[in-house]
């Protein structure tokens, strides 16, 4: 894909990223972000690495070895986060590991509240729609650790009887802030 395409995609994704946001609207469940108004998951977070591994097996990249996503966090508490396969529809040499696979499986979106502990380095996000199976309604635990524009979300769970670490990585965007 061509870089210009590149840059349109991901701008067409914040977009679509904030229109979500911009439809949840007043009165959303868990809309405090943390007493700190400047919260620093505030912005837009372009993701550069989707993975999962589990204790007894190689790593899984079920959106590719360069997946495409955003993560946006507003200052009022909304979140929606937009992932896809790079490219889409490509057949990958390891399953996904997720029992709640997303449709279709090349791209998952959700959008919702979020809550922060900056103490315990950790963000809730109260889903209010997805196109993740089961995801809707829920309460989305994510661990957390920033360094400068780089943050690592962390998430273990447990698949096929053993456990498996997902790690997400992701820089600050400077487009949206």
């Amino acid at each position: 894909m061509k870089a210009s395409a590149r840059r349109w995609l991901h701008s067409a994704s914040v977009a679509l990223a904030l229109l979500f946001v911009a439809l949840v609207g007043q009165g959303s469940r868990g809309s405090a972000v943390a007493s700190d108004a400047a919260s620093p998951l505030v912005g837009s977070w372009r993701l550069v690495s989707y993975r999962d591994t589990p204790e007894h097996g190689p790593a899984v990249e079920a959106f590719g070895a360069q997946p495409i996503g955003v993560f946006t966090f507003t200052a009022d508490g909304h979140v929606s986060v937009s992932l896809m396969r790079n490219p889409p529809g490509a057949k990958l040499p390891n399953p996904d590991l997720d029992p709640d696979s997303c449709n279709p499986d090349w791209y998952c979106s959700y959008f919702g509240t979020y809550t922060v502990d900056m103490n315990s380095g950790t963000y809730v996000v109260h889903v209010q729609g997805t196109n993740v199976a089961n995801m809707r309604g829920t309460d989305q635990l994510r661990h957390f650790v920033l360094s400068g524009d780089r943050m690592v979300i962390t998430e273990i769970y447990t698949q096929d009887a053993q456990q498996v670490r997902g790690e997400r990585v992701l820089v600050r965007d400077r487009i949206v802030r």
